[in-house]
């Protein structure tokens, strides 16, 4: 297992180590992957799992008591894995919408100020965006 864990972090930092996409893009990249994909998918798997064991409940156990508490608690631990990926799915939309990572990677709150319409046109490297008048 280790022989495997160890090259896929490497591999999965590579372009960041390459520089060939900064750290901002790629957590960017991760959160939206997790949230466009791997989140739908999980919600797939639970509501398979769900409809599975509703099956195994109503027609495979009809008849055996055991079969059907078994078939009734792995349905509530399927509406469990709902519950928990509803949760999840929230947390990972109230990251994304608190970082502004919707569509661009994050930036530093930094501006040029030697643009002609900027109020102070010195070359000091950028003002906050909270000094600007």
């Amino acid at each position: 297992m280790k022989k495997i864990i160890a090259p896929t972090i490497i591999l999965a930092a590579f372009p960041f180590i390459s520089h060939a996409q900064s750290f901002q893009g790629m957590f960017s990249n991760i959160v939206r992957f997790i949230d466009s994909t791997l989140i739908p998918f999980l919600f797939g798997i639970a509501f398979l799992f769900f409809v599975v064991n509703v099956f195994r409940y109503f027609i495979l156990g009809g008849g055996n008591p055991d079969a059907q508490e078994s078939a009734k608690s792995l349905a509530t631990y399927g509406v469990a894995a709902f519950v928990f990926l509803i949760i999840f799915w929230g947390i990972v939309n109230m990251l994304i919408g608190s970082l502004g990572i919707n569509s661009e990677p994050i930036r530093s709150d930094y501006v040029n100020s030697n643009r002609s319409d900027a109020p102070n046109s010195g070359n000091d490297g950028g003002l906050p965006f909270n000094a600007l008048p």
